[in-house]
């Protein structure tokens, strides 16, 4: 029996978001989210291995909630496959800069 070891807590929340690529920008909604990174739901395929921006929305009943700061961080695509529904899901780990370690923090503190 093999057990997945994570280095971080990863938990199932439903966050929108925007992802932002060289030549596009998406809106996206979130799988799970961890203080190292984030998987996604996006309707095109990102380029695995590519950098990209990423946004991250606090969100009440679906809806953006106008007061919290939203998170705007850098990661690195680590997979992507397709979704059965309909577009993509793909693994992000964030960049970990020491701002955005605290940043990352803040904004999990408020989920």
């Amino acid at each position: 029996m093999s057990k997945e070891l994570r280095r971080s807590t990863r938990y199932d929340v439903e966050v929108s978001a925007e992802v932002y690529t060289p030549t596009a920008q998406y809106a996206a909604s979130t799988r799970n989210l961890s203080d190292s990174g984030v998987c996604l739901d996006v309707p095109d395929e990102l380029a695995e291995n590519s950098e990209i921006g990423v946004s991250l929305f606090l969100t009440t009943d679906g809806i953006e909630d106008p007061d919290a700061e939203p998170l705007n961080i850098k990661a690195r695509v680590i997979w992507t496959s397709p979704r059965d529904d309909f577009g993509f899901s793909s693994g992000l780990r964030f960049d970990h800069s020491d701002s955005s370690k605290e940043a990352i923090a803040a904004f999990l503190s408020q989920i």
